[in-house]
């Protein structure tokens, strides 16, 4: 039988879904599954691209990997920012080793000592902001985020030197463009490529000053500067360049993302008061009122990281994510061809009702023992899946543990807006800024959470969840 390739969401000529697209492509997507079904394809100016939704579809993005969806020919665009590193390397045994190095350099007893930098970094913010006030959330967290990335990623030497640092950065991450050919003469790509430079330039005697004293580190930029595969790559040269681009990519990670996941996080903790008492409570059992937060004591926090993984099912900031189809395949009844992009689209699949139940209600008992509705591997996609699932997972969500638990310890909370609205600049779903939250020191760590200004929300699956969550009774009977 002859497929046909999926049908496409209508659109412009020429153009098709682009502007859509650049302006709101959950709404693209939306469309495309309600209008069509789990498999349909969108135009996006001469480039077509597949997109699968459910959890089966995901099993396959994520399996295909390396066999016939590419990765190389997608991450073209971060080239400029980090140079062929990880995903964008031609090589699938370059991709994989710096995967592995990667890895490694999340093990052992590191994640102990990133989350005292956790935690100290954290701790000298709450203490800069004062006892009562208003901070914008996204920019917060985001500067607090580089921080902490600089520190544990980087050592103390990059730290001292955030001023000079910070805009540079933030000039190389406001050059990402998904769509763009990343050689166009545009400012923000000018910008990009001078902060690059100037970047590298910050590292390199940084990481000739590790490869002369490798026993003196042993942290995660050591790991990377004494890889294997690296010390065999090319000359020193080379070998820095790779250094420069795994660490930058990393910070970029761990500070864009981060930061978008963790505002989310504490939007809806603030939208739902009866479960942010219960997070209170469970803080005071386990941490008492010690101010120190390790990692043994962020893994008693369950309720915490259920509520962590509701926030990432209903607010991925990686709404999508792409492969080269290098070979046609075929799927849900149609053949997608060579060289179409293959999508697949985490803040749908996570709104599917045969896969979660009352998908638009916040429920973070959903992940309790007993019911794990997120016990299909491909369920439960805001990390990604499978082998290039992100390596530093494990950090963020201690990261988002961390800052959030030492906030919610010192201060009463209020959203100054209760529903923020969702931007998309920066290449992450984030609040849209402004999003203010005001804050006044707790003058007793028994205060309760007050309910005041807690509105009816949409039931839609758009940007403020319902007001109402399920309770723990609710699961089921041993």
């Amino acid at each position: 039988m002859a497929y046909s390739p999926p049908p496409m969401v209508p659109g412009l000529p020429l153009l098709g879904n682009l502007l859509q697209y650049r302006r709101d492509h959950l709404e693209v997507f939306w469309r495309g599954y309600r209008e069509i079904g789990p498999v349909f394809s969108v135009k996006l100016g001469p480039q077509r691209a597949a997109v699968l939704v459910g959890p089966e579809n995901n099993r396959f993005f994520f399996t295909e990997a390396d066999k016939s969806l590419s990765l190389p020919e997608v991450y073209r665009f971060v080239v400029p920012m980090f140079g062929s590193v990880l995903n964008a390397a031609e090589d699938e045994e370059v991709r994989r080793s710096h995967l592995a190095l990667l890895h490694s350099a999340f093990q052992g007893g590191r994640m102990n000592r990133y989350a005292e930098a956790m935690a100290r970094e954290t701790s000298e913010w709450i203490a800069d902001l004062g006892d009562e006030g208003q901070f914008e959330l996204y920019d917060s967290f985001a500067a607090l985020g580089m921080n902490i990335a600089a520190t544990a990623f980087m050592g103390p030497e990059i730290r001292q030197r955030m001023e000079e640092f910070k805009p540079l950065y933030q000039d190389l991450a406001k050059g990402m463009d998904f769509v763009l050919p990343p050689n166009l003469p545009l400012p923000k790509f000018r910008r990009r490529d001078r902060a690059r430079r100037a970047l590298s330039e910050m590292i390199r005697p940084l990481i000739a000053r590790r490869r002369a004293e490798p026993d003196r580190y042993d942290d995660f930029l050591q790991t990377i500067v004494n890889g294997q595969y690296l010390d065999g790559a090319g000359g020193s040269g080379e070998h820095s360049e790779t250094v420069i681009g795994l660490t930058l990519m990393t910070v970029f990670t761990a500070y864009i993302t981060t930061a978008a996941q963790t505002s989310w996080s504490l939007i809806q903790l603030l939208q739902q008061p009866r479960y942010l008492s219960e997070v209170l409570d469970e803080q005071r059992m386990n941490l008492g009122s010690d101010d120190q937060v390790s990692i043994e004591a962020l893994s008693r926090l369950h309720l915490l990281d259920w509520a962590l993984k509701e926030t990432q099912r209903m607010h991925p900031v990686m709404s999508h994510y792409a492969r080269y189809t290098r070979e046609s395949y075929e799927l849900g009844g149609h053949r997608v061809p060579q060289g179409w992009f293959t999508m697949i689209c985490p803040a749908i699949s996570h709104r599917l009702p045969e896969v979660f139940s009352d998908p638009d209600r916040y429920d973070p008992w959903r992940f309790s023992p007993g019911r794990d509705e997120d016990r299909h591997p491909y369920s439960l996609i805001g990390f990604g899946a499978g082998l290039y699932r992100c390596p530093g997972a494990g950090f963020g969500t201690n990261e988002m543990k961390c800052v959030l638990t030492m906030l919610l310890r010192r201060f009463k909370l209020e959203l100054v807006d209760p529903c923020p609205g969702r931007d998309f600049e920066m290449g992450v779903m984030r609040p849209t800024p402004p999003c203010m939250v005001r804050y006044s020191k707790r003058q007793d760590r028994g205060d309760s959470v007050s309910a005041s200004g807690r509105r009816e929300a949409r039931t839609d699956w758009g940007l403020c969840p319902v007001a109402t969550y399920s309770h723990g009774s609710e699961l089921p009977v041993q």
